[in-house]
């Protein structure tokens, strides 16, 4: 049996995934070429934060893709948390 540290809550993660979104980008919000970036950064940087502060040991992987629903061009960010302590470095 796992420890509760260890275990994986996907609905934990999907509504802090959810959270985040929604509460970076207001459902009223048109696309906006010069939002996107700030956009990408807030949505991936707040979420690996808040996956953080759960304190489970696990690395976590975020990655947000927003592009326009109109065929064009698309931005994409990742970004990570591990702990150089237990994950090298």
């Amino acid at each position: 049996f796992s420890s509760p540290k260890k275990v994986f809550n996907e609905d934990e993660v999907k509504s802090i995934v959810k959270e985040t979104v929604e509460s970076t980008i207001l459902q009223d919000s048109a696309y906006l070429h010069s939002r996107i970036s700030n956009w990408n950064a807030t949505i991936v940087g707040e979420t690996v934060k808040k996956l953080a502060a759960l304190n489970k040991s696990m690395k976590y992987i975020v990655t947000c893709t927003i592009f326009e629903k109109n065929g064009a061009g698309i931005h994409a960010t990742t970004t990570c948390h591990w702990d150089s302590k237990h994950d090298g470095e």
